[in-house]
């Protein structure tokens, strides 16, 4: 996937996100399915993760650089999910719109040729091309759960 492709498609993720306004207050912060996240709680997972990546990961994914392991997940994600019920959907979903923003002006800025040259995180090694394209698996991962409602 080139580098305008993933932008495009980071673009599209945040018209889908635009798509979920009309999604009213009483399904959004309601489980998608019994013992699932609300969309709400899907959507502050997604933006907490977002705004993790613009923080901690993309000023260092450089080459050869060594960043550290990602945080617990549960923990992060239990974190995510209990400030969804701070705020509305529609808050939360400014909010993952924002910070998806945030990565796709920082990507913006960054030439395609970096895009592939190895960093690692632990001991696993990526680039700054299977980073994103795993981030857009993910995003579908979600969608789908959104979508089932």
């Amino acid at each position: 996937m080139t580098k305008e492709e993933l932008l495009k498609a980071h673009v599209e993720y945040i018209n889908w996100l635009d798509s979920l306004t009309t999604l009213d207050e009483t399904r959004a912060t309601a489980p998608y399915a019994e013992g699932k996240w609300s969309p709400n709680e899907i959507m502050m997972h997604l933006g907490e993760w977002d705004r993790f990546t613009v923080e901690q990961r993309l000023p260092h994914m450089k080459e050869g650089e060594k960043l550290e392991r990602f945080p617990d997940f549960e923990t992060f994600n239990t974190k995510a999910a209990a400030l969804a019920h701070e705020q509305t959907f529609k808050e939360t979903i400014s909010y993952a719109k924002k910070q998806r923003q945030h990565i796709i002006e920082k990507l913006q800025q960054t030439d395609e040729v970096e895009w592939d040259k190895a960093f690692y995180i632990g001991q696993s090694k990526s680039t700054i091309r299977s980073y994103f394209m795993g981030f857009l698996e993910h995003d579908e991962h979600h969608r789908k759960q959104i979508s089932s409602i």
